[in-house]
């Protein structure tokens, strides 16, 4: 049985990643699981999981302090950006995330066009139609891939946690005081205080 002073944290890595979002959204709607705090839901290289309706319905739970969401993926990893989102809709393209981006540039040392960089966050908020699809198509499949013979190290878990530990190291240098923020802190300053002007 389960004290009645827990909160909850879920997350996944790729496929386990989506899966987390799914269940994390869904113990947002139930008092059961956030009667103590909102549940927290960190996902590492996980794909899109639902189009507009989601994000706008999880969004919803965000504003009502229900869920907090980061989701962390490497620049050019394939499986982070699938599946393809280049169809016109009327709100955009077919997908949209949701929650805070935390986008992971490679470690010194390796080849990149872009070079080291500081992670880059963001909020991914609701967007008209054609700004949606616009950022559809700077987040899709075919602008952040690598070569095919390194899908698969680009993806892993070892790169992911290299650049994790990059980017920790980095924030401490870094000027962007979003890096220096908890999860709970991001809300307040990129969700709660704009929704609140």
């Amino acid at each position: 049985m389960i004290g009645d002073d827990f909160t909850v944290s879920v997350n996944g890595y790729s496929l386990g990643g989506a899966l987390s979002l799914l269940f994390g959204f869904y113990a947002s709607t139930d008092e059961r699981f956030t009667k103590n705090g909102p549940v927290k839901i960190f996902t590492y290289g996980a794909p899109y999981i639902g189009g507009h309706t989601f994000a706008d319905a999880f969004r919803h739970q965000e504003c009502a302090r229900k869920v907090l969401f980061a989701r962390f993926h490497n620049n050019n990893d394939l499986f982070a950006h699938i599946p393809p989102n280049v169809k016109p809709t009327r709100r955009g393209t077919p997908y949209a995330h949701a929650g805070v981006d935390v986008k992971l540039f490679p470690v010194p040392g390796r080849v990149s066009c872009r070079g080291s960089r500081s992670p880059a966050v963001k909020y991914n908020r609701k967007l008209p139609p054609v700004k949606a699809y616009f950022d559809g198509l700077k987040k899709n499949i075919l602008l952040n891939t690598t070569w095919p013979w390194k899908m698969n190290a680009t993806h892993g878990l070892p790169e992911l946690q290299q650049r994790l530990a990059m980017a920790v190291q980095l924030a401490n240098d870094a000027e962007d005081n979003l890096l220096h923020k908890t999860l709970e802190e991001l809300y307040d300053e990129l969700v709660f205080k704009n929704n609140s002007e």
